[in-house]
């Protein structure tokens, strides 16, 4: 049963790691400057990311 929840929190620090990696590429690769709003959105879901990835990273180690 733990192998299971185990491999559950790996694929979502796959996905987290995936959507943080996809969002700094967007933004390092934008041509031109975005509104602010879409901006802080930007910096929002990153951070959300990143938090769901160190979560789910710590989740995977705990049960290990």
């Amino acid at each position: 049963m733990a192998s299971g929840s185990t491999s559950k929190w790996g694929k979502w620090a796959l996905i987290n790691a995936a959507v943080a990696a996809w969002i700094v590429y967007d933004m390092t690769t934008a041509t031109e400057v975005p509104r602010q709003a879409v901006m802080i959105l930007q910096y929002v879901l990153l951070a959300c990311a990143l938090f769901g990835l160190a979560g789910s990273v710590a989740k995977c180690l705990s049960e290990a």
